[in-house]
Protein backbone atom coordinates (compact mmCIF):
# COMPACT_ATOMS: atom_id res chain seq x y z
CA UNK A 1 0.00 0.00 0.00
CA UNK A 2 1.63 3.15 -0.84
CA UNK A 3 2.21 6.21 1.62
CA UNK A 4 -0.67 8.42 1.20
CA UNK A 5 0.67 12.12 1.66
CA UNK A 6 -2.38 13.50 2.80
CA UNK A 7 -2.73 11.43 5.61
CA UNK A 8 0.96 11.95 6.41
CA UNK A 9 0.65 15.62 6.23
CA UNK A 10 -2.39 15.36 8.28
CA UNK A 11 -0.37 13.65 11.02
CA UNK A 12 2.25 16.32 10.83
CA UNK A 13 0.00 18.78 11.47
CA UNK A 14 -1.09 16.91 14.66
CA UNK A 15 1.95 16.72 15.93
CA UNK A 16 2.86 20.33 15.53
CA UNK A 17 -0.49 21.47 17.28
CA UNK A 18 0.50 18.73 19.80
CA UNK A 19 3.95 20.22 20.22
CA UNK A 20 2.52 23.75 20.47
CA UNK A 21 0.21 22.46 23.20
CA UNK A 22 3.32 21.14 25.45
CA UNK A 23 5.36 24.14 25.09
CA UNK A 24 2.51 26.40 25.94
CA UNK A 25 1.53 23.72 29.10
CA UNK A 26 5.59 24.21 29.71
CA UNK A 27 4.90 27.65 29.98
CA UNK A 28 2.20 27.46 32.27
CA UNK A 29 3.50 24.92 35.00
CA UNK A 30 6.58 27.06 35.44
CA UNK A 31 4.68 30.28 35.89
CA UNK A 32 2.70 28.63 38.78
CA UNK A 33 5.88 26.73 40.05
CA UNK A 34 7.54 29.96 40.14
CA UNK A 35 4.40 32.17 42.07
CA UNK A 36 4.00 28.70 44.59
CA UNK A 37 7.63 28.89 45.15
CA UNK A 38 7.44 32.11 46.85
CA UNK A 39 5.32 30.98 49.35
CA UNK A 40 7.34 29.99 53.03
CA UNK A 41 4.72 26.76 52.47
CA UNK A 42 6.52 25.07 50.39
CA UNK A 43 8.28 22.18 50.42
CA UNK A 44 12.36 23.00 49.40
CA UNK A 45 12.19 19.88 46.95
CA UNK A 46 9.04 21.51 45.21
CA UNK A 47 11.22 23.95 42.63
CA UNK A 48 13.16 21.39 41.80
CA UNK A 49 10.46 18.41 40.90
CA UNK A 50 8.58 21.52 39.06
CA UNK A 51 11.80 22.64 37.02
CA UNK A 52 11.51 18.78 36.13
CA UNK A 53 8.47 18.65 34.83
CA UNK A 54 9.08 22.16 32.97
CA UNK A 55 11.82 20.74 31.20
CA UNK A 56 10.13 17.54 30.36
CA UNK A 57 7.27 19.40 28.87
CA UNK A 58 10.04 21.22 26.73
CA UNK A 59 12.20 18.17 25.66
CA UNK A 60 8.47 16.10 24.33
CA UNK A 61 7.63 19.47 22.89
CA UNK A 62 11.08 19.48 20.63
CA UNK A 63 10.90 15.62 19.93
CA UNK A 64 6.83 15.96 18.55
CA UNK A 65 8.10 19.03 16.43
CA UNK A 66 10.83 17.07 15.37
CA UNK A 67 9.00 13.97 14.24
CA UNK A 68 6.20 16.37 12.65
CA UNK A 69 9.30 17.87 10.49
CA UNK A 70 10.61 14.35 9.31
CA UNK A 71 7.19 13.40 8.27
CA UNK A 72 6.58 16.84 6.31
CA UNK A 73 9.82 16.42 4.81
CA UNK A 74 9.09 12.45 3.87
CA UNK A 75 5.51 13.81 2.69
CA UNK A 76 7.65 16.30 0.49
CA UNK A 77 9.32 13.24 -0.79
CA UNK A 78 6.51 10.81 -1.58
CA UNK A 79 4.85 10.55 -4.74
CA UNK A 80 1.50 8.56 -5.28
CA UNK A 81 1.70 6.48 -8.31
CA UNK A 82 -0.89 7.24 -11.05
CA UNK A 83 -4.01 5.09 -10.85
CA UNK A 84 -5.37 3.89 -13.92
Amino acid sequence: MPADPSAIAAHAKTLHADSDSLAECAGRLGGIAQRLCESTTVPAWFQDVMNEHVTRCLVASADLATAAARLEEYTSAVTLPPTS
